[in-house]
């Protein structure tokens, strides 16, 4: 397992596409840090010209846009780098040279989890702590005390490890096409459906509740967007007590329970076991 997982971080890090994405994100970073420019420091901007409880709203919504582009962009990197993790080797016909070793198919999967989830966890606490850094260089008001920050940069890497097992998963059961189908599919309905959920909040009839519930569905399709809006609470609840957790679009009306995180927890366990049974009894 361990020899898998050191081949899948070399062969992450030999190939182009790494060298591409970092000159892509140091583009994103460029931008978002040009754009919290103007709004921190313009002397016409809307900040500058309302009460701190305003600055601290606007800000936080600032920080979170930044945080949400960027978990966007941590999942279509998963999609990309990782739908042809097991099914792309298969069809190449690479795996048999793999397998020929003494390399259970088990730990084959297992350590091309691992070994894609270490390199996916730097990638994103990296972006994580990148965005932060900028919302601070620039002056923000938001309290982003140490505790909130490892905090939330726990919840904000967790979300794409749960991605990545399902990817993994179904890499290892469906074609590399099938698998990025599925993978996308599954995450817009994930987003879209912590998006109604949100949108519940200005209801107050039985349309509040189903659009709530709409949202309790797909989390537990993909518990993505939950995991995202629970970082965001972790992050945006100051010292005094005071929460932005249902302001803006990027909040949530309410936490997620101990028990989904539970549930998380076994999804991902689930999804692994899953995926390995039934590449152990796949035709290759």
């Amino acid at each position: 397992m361990l020899t898998i997982t050191k081949y899948t971080i070399k062969e992450m890090i030999k190939k182009r596409a790494f060298l591409l994405i970092a000159m892509l994100t140091v583009g994103y970073l460029f931008i978002y840090g040009y754009g919290l420019s103007l709004a921190f420091h313009s002397s016409s901007s809307f900040i500058g010209n309302v009460p701190d409880i305003g600055k601290i709203l606007l800000e936080s919504q600032l920080l979170s846009a930044g945080l949400y582009f960027s978990n966007f962009i941590i999942a279509f990197l998963i999609v990309l780098t990782s739908v042809g993790a097991v099914s792309g080797d298969v069809e190449s016909g690479s795996i048999y040279a793999l397998l020929y070793k003494p390399l259970k198919r088990y730990e084959y999967v297992l350590g091309k989890f691992i070994g894609l989830g270490i390199i996916i966890t730097v990638y994103s606490t990296l972006l994580f702590l990148s965005v932060i850094g900028l919302n601070i260089a620039f002056g923000t008001k938001v309290y982003l005390g140490l505790g909130n920050v490892f905090r939330a940069l726990f919840f904000f890497d967790l979300g794409p490890v749960v991605l990545l097992s399902l990817v993994i998963a179904s890499s290892s059961i469906m074609s590399t096409v099938n698998t990025g189908v599925l993978a996308v599919m599954t995450y817009g309905i994930a987003m879209i459906g912590g998006i109604l959920e949100q949108m519940g909040s200005f209801f107050t009839d039985a349309t509040s509740q189903g659009l709530s519930n709409v949202g309790i569905i797909t989390s537990l399709i993909l518990p993505t967007d939950v995991i995202f809006r629970k970082m965001n609470a972790e992050l945006l609840t100051q010292n005094t007590g005071l929460s932005f957790l249902a302001q803006g679009p990027f909040g949530g009306t309410s936490q997620p329970s101990p028990i989904m995180f539970v549930y998380i927890a076994f999804y991902i366990c689930f999804l692994l076991y899953y995926g390995v049974r039934k590449f152990e009894k796949r035709d290759l």
